[in-house]
């Protein structure tokens, strides 16, 4: 066998380094791409802006417009939103709900997107964060922002059918999404009920005596899982009555609410 030149041999190692060197590249580039790939999560739905495996939990405010806020009501409504919008985590879904005269007018969400996020968690290296960005700005900070206007200028209400309003809520949010996360309802209401099931400016009524007929049979609710919060709007000397609290309590208890907690709004 010949034996090899110096320039052979330099050749011949010339040519492992650069064998070496490009399998070095080519493992790079694998290890690379599988990072990027794992570090990417499914995207969100483009319509609900949920994570594609379902919402992580759920968050559903009740605003009760039978009756026009003042000043300081409105501007109480409008520090809870905000902080509700920057309290509620993301791929949480928020919906929200107003009451009107009309109960029939309102059984679907005025709003109810998942909070995308941010971007804030995210890696510029695998997101678009000026992107992700607008996205929670544009379409779930804004319109959010913007659930309490006209809050001041709705008229009275013949009627105020909050134990109907609840039920549907219930089924076209809470029970229809069956979100497997924690879920807590706010409610801001005088919670003075006024329908044909119940009418409380009248004779005080307990809650015995109106679960025990027809009406609560038929609007009968289930919270289970379902943390309430009450934050009372005090529109009548009748919200401050103990009794309308006690009812309240016994009726979220029925429904077996996991917890429920009543709070004044300033004004």
């Amino acid at each position: 066998m010949a034996r090899q030149t110096r320039a052979q041999k330099r050749k011949t190692r010339i040519n492992i380094v650069m064998s070496v060197f490009f399998l070095a590249v080519v493992i790079v580039g694998l290890g690379s791409a599988y990072w990027w790939t794992s570090q990417r999560k499914p995207g969100l739905d483009p319509v609900s802006l949920c994570p594609a495996e379902g919402p992580l939990g759920q968050r559903v405010l009740l605003i009760d417009r039978t009756d026009p806020f003042n000043l300081a009501q409105k501007t109480s409504l409008d520090i809870f939103i905000k902080q509700l919008v920057e309290n509620t985590p993301p791929g949480y879904l928020l919906s929200v709900y107003v009451l009107g005269d009309d109960f029939k007018a309102n059984t679907q969400p005025l709003f109810e997107l998942c909070n995308p996020g941010d971007g804030q968690e995210k890696s510029q290296l695998t997101a678009n964060l000026k992107a992700l960005k607008q996205q929670y700005i544009k379409h779930f900070i804004e319109p959010m922002l913007s659930v309490s206007q006209g809050m001041m200028e709705v008229p009275s209400a013949k009627e105020s059918p909050i134990l109907e309003m609840l039920q549907l809520v219930n089924l076209n949010s809470i029970r229809k999404n069956n979100v497997q996360g924690d879920v807590v309802l706010y409610v801001l209401s005088d919670m003075l009920q006024n329908s044909k099931a119940l009418n409380m400016y009248g004779k005080p009524v307990s809650f015995e005596s109106y679960a025990s007929g027809y009406a609560a049979s038929k609007l009968f609710v289930d919270f289970s899982r379902v943390k309430i919060e009450v934050h009372l709007v005090n529109s009548s000397p009748r919200t401050l009555n103990p009794g309308l609290l006690d009812f309240w309590k016994a009726y979220f208890e029925k429904a077996g609410a996991t917890d429920v907690s009543f709070h004044a709004l300033a004004g």
